[in-house]
């Protein structure tokens, strides 16, 4: 008990220290429907990468003071014995280095200019024919990364052209609901027949804006399934597959258009500075609001007023629990880090079931880094990176009851973080498709298991969405329909997450 209250009023007292000497008219984001507009500019940004955090206390007080600074991007989050990756603006530069400082924490500078790694990331969209797809009917082709209309173009090829490859696998897409903005989430699936009586392996991407080598892998898996289903027979013969290709579609646009590094929904907020967005994998409604989220509207790992609370989130849920029966394996794709992450997220509690799940997802591992040696970890995300509640892999387990679920950080480990070249898109695909076939054909092996969330018994949590068990320790809310929970008195309940 004395150790805690030391370390609160050491935390405290490092964020007074920090409110004082941060400049008083720092880059505070004030809401301007004409500024929103103009594309952010990300030229002089500096990425620093500290030293190992030596203990908690020191990750804690760090993400206190600068987590929903405007001009201040976590790349990767506070961590104890772990590097931190932020991202400063020119003029907040000089502060945060003076807090890496004050804190007694040794820090380099990885880029000097961010916009130079920008520059060499994508390449224009050519026009080039891809397997039997030709090129006038749609624009991807994995040398490059696209916009959402061409994901669209290509999932709308996908289905309308099914019956023109003879004996091809059968794809069909559909609306699941529409974005904050009024864009389509649209969910493909590709079956060899069966009338759904299979069992089905169901991956997404882009839940993340920022991530785009997300989406760009996802759509690779697609594509790969449909131009050689001969060769991957087999998979399409043993499962159905479902796809949403990109979840966070108003964010993912906004990458584009306005701010690369952009990360969450684009919903309005209780914000009075105008904060704009919830983080989509803190909002799921398993253990929503516990460790590793914010309820400041302005922090990129803000859960939301209430679980699903973004009509994202809440259309995929609603897909996944309309398919919960025939699903098996639940797979989302993020950026980056190199892992293979195993629930539960909320905290240090593994599932009953851990060791299945761990010696499955190690077939998935080992079959990635066979293919161009490309080194994953793979663990549970406290274990690996820090806690992080309300995410759709732990909601996937602990409340639509399936009992396979993963989570994939993509490339890289740091060189170019978020702003990956897009000359790494079909290398990461293919290393990630043969990561993907492995756990299928070892799913297969195992019986086809389906169910058991693996330690917390849960209801599926249909329409309405039923109030959860209180999990303990990590002070998440018991939350009923339309309740708005507050789970701590300051901004965040534990550690933080990605």
């Amino acid at each position: 008990m004395l150790r805690w209250v030391l370390s609160s009023l050491f935390i405290i007292q490092l964020y007074v220290n920090t409110a004082r000497s941060w400049p008083a008219n720092s880059e505070t984001p004030s809401y301007d429907e004409n500024q929103e507009n103009i594309p952010k500019s990300y030229n002089g940004y500096k990425l620093l990468r500290t030293s190992p955090i030596v203990h908690s206390q020191l990750a804690d007080a760090l993400l206190l003071s600068l987590d929903g600074k405007h001009g201040v991007h976590f790349w990767t989050f506070p961590r104890e014995n772990e590097t931190t990756d932020i991202l400063a603006s020119p003029r907040l530069f000089p502060h945060v280095q003076s807090l890496l400082d004050g804190l007694g924490v040794d820090h380099d500078v990885v880029h000097h200019d961010i916009s130079e790694i920008l520059a060499e990331e994508n390449v224009a969209v050519q026009e080039e024919a891809t397997g039997r797809q030709l090129a006038s009917q749609h624009r991807m082709n994995w040398n490059t990364y696209h916009r959402y209309s061409d994901i669209l173009g290509f999932c709308r090829f996908l289905s309308e052209s099914r019956q023109s490859v003879p004996g091809g696998p059968s794809i069909s897409m559909e609306t699941i609901g529409r974005s904050t903005e009024g864009r389509d989430i649209v969910l493909v699936k590709i079956s060899n027949g069966g009338s759904g009586s299979k069992p089905a392996i169901w991956l997404d991407g882009g839940m993340h804006a920022r991530e785009w080598i997300s989406p760009a892998t996802v759509t690779y898996i697609m594509n790969a399934l449909v131009t050689d289903s001969a060769k991957n027979s087999d998979l399409l013969n043993a499962f159905d597959w479902y796809f949403v290709p990109v979840v966070n579609v108003d964010g993912y646009e906004f990458t584009h258009t306005n701010d690369r590094f952009w990360r969450k929904t684009r919903s309005r907020t209780s914000s009075y500075l105008g904060c704009k967005g919830v983080d989509p994998n803190r909002n799921w409604g398993f253990m929503w609001g516990g460790a590793g989220t914010s309820n400041d509207p302005c922090s990129d790992v803000y859960r939301g007023p209430k679980a699903f609370s973004e009509p994202e989130t809440l259309a995929v849920s609603q897909a996944i629990l309309a398919r919960r029966n025939q699903i098996k394996m639940y797979l989302t794709f993020h950026a980056y880090s190199q892992m293979i992450l195993i629930p539960w997220g909320y905290g240090r509690q593994k599932p009953a079931d851990y060791n299945e799940l761990y010696n499955l997802g190690l077939k998935g591992k080992q079959a990635l880094e066979a293919t161009y040696r490309t080194p994953y970890r793979l663990g549970t995300a406290p274990d690996l990176l820090y806690s992080a509640a309300g995410g759709s892999d732990d909601w996937a387990k602990g409340a639509a009851g399936i009992k396979y679920s993963y989570t994939f950080e993509l490339r890289d480990t740091g060189r170019y973080g978020f702003a990956l070249p897009a000359s790494q898109i079909k290398p990461t695909g293919e290393e990630t498709f043969n990561a993907v076939r492995a756990l299928a054909l070892g799913l297969q092996q195992a019986g086809n298991k389906i169910g058991g969330s693996g330690g917390v018994p849960q209801k599926p949590r249909l329409p309405g969405y039923p109030k959860l068990p209180r999990p303990g320790s990590i002070g998440a809310t018991d939350l009923l329909d339309d309740e708005v929970g507050e789970t701590a008195s300051n901004n965040y309940d534990g550690e933080l997450p990605q």
